[in-house]
């Protein structure tokens, strides 16, 4: 992005975002959508989750819908799935590394660039989002199991809830094996 990093909110749409796997990329469009004026007006199905920081590997907390999917890596899956790269909807993630749902702020803006293409955009630092194109619903990329996709080059699985379930619990079990032996060093 021309001139480092900035907050979603700060986003131009001649900006070059940085995208999955390597690259940059203007948008087509940037859509700014007001999705609640109070949180007493937000639906509980799509209130926000709240990500610490470092969680998803982001140096800075920020909301995420949880109908979007992130996505993340482990080199072990290889070997099981075809690829290291995975999505997990966002709802999924709700316990995770400290990630649970908040009340949304006042006045609430949904910031989504649109590409012609699927993209995965970087947010918070290095956390990555899918980006579906404005023809694509998201029903397509949720709840298929074995839904799969080919993004710069690279598969791309996108995991149902029971496969997020055990990838995330795989993750916190390396998560803590690591913090064992980091603290008997």
């Amino acid at each position: 992005m021309r001139g480092g990093w900035r907050r979603a909110e700060q986003i131009d749409r001649h900006d070059h975002l940085h995208v999955f796997p390597k690259g940059r990329m203007k948008p087509d469009e940037l859509n700014r959508d007001r999705i609640w004026l109070d949180p007493v007006d937000c639906p509980s199905v799509v209130r926000p989750l709240e990500v610490p920081p470092h969680a998803l590997g982001n140096r800075e907390a920020f909301l995420l819908q949880q109908d979007m999917r992130v996505l993340m890596r482990d080199p072990e899956l290889r070997q099981h799935l075809g690829t290291g790269h995975v999505t997990i909807r966002a709802g999924d993630l709700a316990g995770f590394r400290g990630i649970a749902l908040t009340d949304p702020p006042r006045g609430a803006h949904l910031f989504r660039p649109v590409f012609r293409s699927e993209q995965f955009v970087l947010a918070a630092g290095r956390a990555w989002l899918l980006c579906p194109p404005p023809t694509q619903t998201a029903s397509l990329l949720t709840g298929d199991d074995g839904l799969q996709s080919v993004i710069g080059g690279r598969m791309i699985r996108h995991l149902d809830a029971e496969e997020a379930d055990a990838f995330l619990a795989a993750q916190e079990s390396r998560d803590r094996d690591t913090a064992r032996v980091s603290a008997r060093r």
